[in-house]
């Protein structure tokens, strides 16, 4: 541990990384960490760090498919074997848990882990639990507002007419459905709720509302207001985020044009309200130097950035899009790091993460949400560095 430490810091000490590097020694430094924070988990449920160590919920929670992610994404990277047995561990244990009816989060719980899995190994098992927790969120569908039920049971009176822009995030799950079943059900209601969503959700200047109510028995919408952000009217920077990175992989999925519009526009909101070092305050109607940043928002910018720019149709936005992106990612890399020097308990990967503001809950810690997507970020990164220049200095490979 005492030499993990020493690299940590000579690691997090350095400089910037100039344009076409690939970081393997901070990659070395993020897999140690990882490994060292699925030992502090023992398959218990993670929801964020306070003053560095983490706390745990009680049942899976949107959190609980993350660790899996992460551990398959440095597992490509490196080709330890041990990451990947890992991984599949966490699948093999939610697998269980397919047919939770009380979140709409099944897409960010299941498609890191049990998808994965299979898509690694091609096993039955994995593949059916992951078609499970896709007809577990088809029937939030609300035919009335099309809209998929954000949160609350099955079945219950609670939120039962509430949408929310994360949701975007996890129409994947579905598209992938249709993808391994030949059953277009679960693309008819992906397609259904992008549509509403993008209607509804999305301002005309490309910001965005955290959440939607409508009459869920008409379908009416009723309010349009924020649960995390800074006010109603302003823009959550994470939930700007799940907007563009969800709406670009809707066009990915669908090629229709309008999915491709929006993600544009709100990529553009986004980009336009960055700060010098690209990292997003919380709120993107926010500023000033008393004002947080929310790192893990920036993750997930860096990597929806990423997938736009590929299915971009001119090289001209291809451009603008991977340079944010690579920006984002390098800056999150230089300045946002775990390191033993902050304090004397530090057991996340992404620092500076706002998980719920108003609350209290996770503010300028870490949290699973921003370590996953900072990492798929990274992956994504290795992948466009090693398609134009196959990278020769991994430790592993």
């Amino acid at each position: 541990m005492k030499l993990l430490a020493i690299l940590f810091l000579a690691v997090l000490s350095g400089t910037m990384l100039s344009g076409g590097e690939f970081p393997w020694s901070k990659i070395e430094a993020i897999k140690a960490q990882l490994l060292r924070k699925d030992e502090i988990y023992e398959g218990r449920f993670p929801e964020y760090t306070r003053d560095g160590a983490w706390t745990f919920r009680k049942k899976v929670n949107w959190f609980s498919g993350f660790i899996s992610g992460e551990l398959w994404y440095l597992y490509e990277m490196t080709g330890d074997e041990e990451l990947k047995e890992r991984a599949l561990a966490h699948a093999d244990a939610l697998r269980s848990y397919a047919g939770i009816d009380y979140t709409h989060d099944m897409g960010f719980i299941f498609l890191p882990s049990v998808v994965q899995a299979y898509r690694h190994t091609g096993e039955e098992q994995y593949r059916a639990a992951g078609v499970h927790a896709a007809d577990m969120l088809a029937k939030r569908y609300n035919p009335q507002g099309k809209f998929l039920r954000a949160w609350g049971k099955l079945g219950s009176d609670d939120r039962a007419g509430w949408m929310i822009i994360d949701t975007m995030m996890n129409l994947e799950l579905l598209f992938w459905a249709t993808e391994v079943t030949g059953n277009r059900d679960y693309y008819d209601i992906a397609c259904r709720h992008a549509i509403t969503t993008m209607s509804e959700s999305v301002r005309p200047d490309g910001s965005s509302y955290h959440v939607v109510e409508f009459n869920r028995d008409t379908g009416v919408v009723e309010r349009k207001r924020t649960h995390q952000g800074f006010s109603d009217e302003s823009t959550r920077a994470r939930g700007q985020a799940w907007g563009l990175y969800g709406f670009a992989n809707a066009y990915r999925r669908t090629d229709d044009e309008r999915f491709l519009t929006v993600a544009r526009k709100m990529a553009d909101y986004m980009i336009g309200h960055l700060p010098e070092d690209s990292v997003p305050y919380w709120d993107l109607n926010l500023s000033g130097e008393d004002v947080l940043r929310d790192a893990s928002a920036g993750a997930v910018a860096a990597s929806g950035l990423m997938l736009l720019a590929e299915v971009e149709q001119t090289k001209e936005d291809y451009e603008k899009y991977m340079a944010t992106s690579e920006r984002i990612t390098r800056s999150l890399l230089q300045n946002y790091l775990y390191t033993e020097s902050t304090r004397s308990k530090e057991e996340g990967i992404l620092l500076h993460t706002i998980y719920h503001y108003h609350n209290k809950w996770g503010v300028d810690e870490s949290y699973p949400a921003g370590d996953y997507f900072f990492i798929e970020a990274v992956w994504k990164l290795w992948k466009k560095l090693e398609a134009e220049n196959p990278i020769t200095d991994s430790p592993q490979r």
